[in-house]
């Protein structure tokens, strides 16, 4: 009679509970994320690997789990940046009215995109736009010139040419101003 009770109560339970804390910020859960470093301002996670239980909800989320993440606690009237393996967003002073978190997360630290956000979300939109850059060492020069910087709109689910995307060629890097946070990819304007 106890497990037909455990399975018909106490797991549907600890699933919404799980699930909950997950959505929620884990906290100090055992999936909560890993902070690997702390360094001006700037922290560094990455999510816990899945497994069991949590493997089920980690497909409801998708691929978000799976980022590495750096953290700036932002002053708004200081500014700040973050980078994350070949990506950076500086976000300059006066930006953002008080204080914020600024999260950039990507799949590696090579990946072609990267997941910009700010809490509270109500400050995501800049007084003065933020700068996001991604280096691209590998690219050759006749390839990079026709880059470009792209956002993905959630209504579309489909990826758009940010305005004001430049390359420069010495430093082999593309850049581009942003009013808002959001998914970002890097590439050729012809292939997208």
């Amino acid at each position: 009679m106890r497990p037909l009770f455990l399975r018909k109560h106490v797991a549907p339970l600890a699933l919404v509970a799980l699930t909950l804390a997950f959505l929620v910020g884990c906290g100090q859960a055992p999936n909560a994320p890993i902070v690997t470093q702390q360094a001006s301002g700037v922290r560094v996670h990455q999510t816990a690997e899945s497994t069991g239980l949590i493997g089920g909800l980690v497909s409801v989320v998708g691929d978000v789990v799976n980022l590495v993440v750096r953290v700036l606690d932002l002053v708004g009237s200081l500014g700040g940046s973050v980078s994350n393996g070949r990506w950076r967003v500086d976000v300059p002073a006066g930006a953002v009215d008080g204080d914020a978190t600024v999260t950039l997360g990507v799949a590696t630290p090579t990946s072609g995109s990267c997941q910009l956000e700010i809490l509270p979300s109500t400050k995501n939109h800049f007084a003065t736009p933020a700068r996001l850059t991604v280096n691209c060492p590998g690219v050759p020069d006749d390839a990079l010139r026709n880059y470009t910087i792209f956002w993905l709109d959630p209504a579309t689910r489909r990826w758009v040419p940010v305005e004001g995307s430049t390359v420069d060629l010495t430093t082999k890097t593309v850049s581009a101003p942003l009013q808002h946070f959001s998914t970002y990819s890097v590439g050729s304007k012809a292939s997208w």
